[in-house]
């Protein structure tokens, strides 16, 4: 987190720093002279931020609600089938260790150093990118995800790093409505 913090931080510094050259000194410092004097060629480029990239597939997936109100979800990550429970108070996909291990992921115990807050308390939790989660036929891509302790949880999340990337997610008659 804090990481992620210096990162922001220092970004928006140099992007300062850029727009008050600017200001001053116009676009012309962003070029050199060749040693002839011949062309001018760029030496800055300018870094290009992006959004994570929608979900795509066809749709809509319908959920009826289950035991004691959960939407739970059958999903696949990494070919693995994992049954979550879509939670939108969760901030981002959370695994329990066991579905972690049965994908195929195994974070070594340095990288348990993300405080996460769970129903149970605050735990370590280690952070991976999943290339893909596929719900039916909705995929998304590029998944920021928590891999949770041993007895943290007895179930994975589909949290918010999976549902913003729909166009929509609604409610409805005990339904719950997904769409890439």
């Amino acid at each position: 987190m804090l990481g992620d913090v210096l990162k922001f931080s220092l970004g928006a510094l140099a992007l300062g720093g850029l727009l008050l050259r600017l200001s001053l000194g116009g676009f012309s410092f962003l070029f050199s002279q060749d040693v002839q004097g011949e062309q001018p060629r760029p030496v800055v480029t300018a870094a290009r931020t992006t959004s994570p990239a929608p979900a795509f597939g066809g749709g809509p997936i319908v959920i009826e609600s289950g035991p004691g109100g959960r939407f739970l979800a059958d999903t696949s990550i990494r070919g693995v089938r994992v049954r979550m429970v879509v939670d939108t108070g969760a901030s981002a996909v959370a695994l329990t260790a066991e579905d972690a291990e049965r994908a195929g992921i195994f974070p070594g115990s340095a990288n348990y150093d993300q405080s996460i807050a769970t129903a149970n308390g605050v735990v370590k939790a280690a952070r991976v990118e999943l290339s893909e989660i596929s719900l039916g036929e909705i995929m998304v891509r590029g998944v920021e995800a928590y891999v949770l302790p041993r007895g943290a949880t007895n179930i994975s999340l589909l949290g918010m790093t999976f549902l913003r990337r729909l166009s929509s997610f609604q409610l409805a008659d005990n339904k719950l409505v997904l769409k890439p």
